[in-house]
């Protein structure tokens, strides 16, 4: 196993490349535990019929998706040589990814979204999910929330992630979330950034192609069409 250390927009990961090798559910466990520490997750990267991405957070738990993850797995995959082409085709537990480099940024088409309008909190929002759930709020100043305290409550409330997201101008939105499996509040959520820009695009009626989503980690890019969502931002090894 080669291990490797990416950032994703402000998501710190651990790269475990297992190509070759088979690992049990609770080896890959350990191997999270013991190596994330104050990281956000751990990216396996395995190859069977295609390459497989396989996340798991900080907390040793699976998660079935990764937004952030699932860019710096394709930017894995160009650093060392896996594939040459400028796009590529991988599986998750949310289906087939694929992913491609634009310019010096990597982006990824994402699962499709999923509404639950029958799932709410104690503060009012939108269950959403994009391989994984969230939970996105409406707040005046995300810079005012205690995303610590008020993500806790929401996140047991719900089993899902929980977005506080402000309106800056029409296309562009800041975000902070506080993500299950890490439990506290993170850089940055590629998930996170895609469910809170198709809320707000959809819910304000903006209609827009793509929409900016600030997080404290740097910006993330959203583009929507009637097909689907892609996101794309930078992702550099540490």
């Amino acid at each position: 196993m080669k291990i490797s250390r990416y950032t994703a927009t402000g998501n710190s990961f651990v790269i475990c490349d297992v190509v070759g090798e088979e690992l049990k559910d609770e080896e890959k466990s350990q191997i999270v535990v013991k190596n994330v520490k104050d990281r956000d997750g751990a990216i396996f990267i395995e190859k069977h019929d295609d390459f497989f991405m396989d996340y798991f957070n900080r907390d040793g738990k699976r998660a079935e998706f990764c937004g952030n993850g699932a860019r710096t797995f394709v930017k894995y995959l160009y650093d060392k040589g896996y594939v040459k082409n400028q796009s590529v085709t991988f599986d998750s537990f949310s289906g087939k990814i694929e992913g491609k480099t634009v310019g010096e940024e990597i982006m990824i088409k994402m699962p499709e979204v999923k509404i639950d309008p029958s799932k709410t909190g104690s503060i009012p929002g939108f269950y959403i999910s994009v391989g994984v759930p969230h939970y996105v709020i409406f707040v005046e100043d995300v810079n005012d929330v205690d995303v610590k305290r008020s993500g806790a409550t929401l996140r047991w409330e719900l089993d899902a992630n929980i977005d506080f997201v402000e309106i800056v101008e029409i296309g562009s939105i800041k975000m902070r979330t506080y993500e299950r499996g890490v439990e506290g509040e993170t850089k940055a959520c590629g998930t996170g950034a895609t469910a809170s820009a198709f809320i707000v695009n959809s819910i304000k009626r903006w209609n827009k192609k793509m929409v900016q989503v600030h997080v404290p980690g740097g910006e993330l890019k959203v583009f929507l069409n009637e097909k689907a969502l892609y996101l794309q931002g930078g992702v550099s090894d540490v």
